[in-house]
């Protein structure tokens, strides 16, 4: 089941991304937003999560239309997330796995050299996990998220 769901929103993104012309496309569509984050950090003091990680998304949406005269925008997407770290005990840091959902975005005027997005929907998640501790064995994820995010950013330099 997982399986073809994931296989479903594969063949939506790819079907969208070729079906289509470029005359109606830009009609039809608003746009294929993408974004990834990522960091690497190195743990030296503390009693857990020692050592090394490297944790990182990417995500590939279609923003779909705009609510009303709103600058409300729908957006489906579909991303992958892992995360990898020097310690097998530390489970919840050696993961992979798809995520798939859909949001509601709305930019934030904040003013000149600042910029503000914020988002509200729901998305499936699934984990596999490995290099497992010996407590948990190998129990991978699977669950269901409502989530409200923020994105703010600027320079304040540019405000004199």
């Amino acid at each position: 089941m997982k399986r073809m769901i994931l296989f479903l929103w594969v063949a939506v993104f790819a079907l969208c991304s070729t079906a289509f012309g470029e005359e109606p496309k830009a009609k039809l569509l608003l746009g294929y937003p993408w974004s990834t984050w990522g960091e690497i950090s190195e743990t030296m003091v503390g009693h857990t999560e020692k050592g090394f990680k490297l944790d990182g998304y990417a995500e590939q949406g279609i923003d779909w239309f705009k609510l009303g005269n709103t600058d409300l925008t729908f957006n489906t997407f579909l991303g992958i997330r892992g995360t990898v770290s020097d310690r097998a005990s530390d489970f919840w840091n050696n993961k992979v796995g798809p995520w798939v959902g859909f949001k509601f975005k709305q930019t934030l005027n904040i003013g000149e050299g600042h910029w503000g997005e914020i988002d509200f929907g729901a998305r499936w998640e699934y984990y596999r996990y490995f290099r497992t501790g010996p407590v948990l064995g190998s129990n991978n994820d699977n669950r269901a998220v409502l989530f409200l995010q923020w994105n703010l950013g600027g320079d304040w330099k540019r405000n004199e």
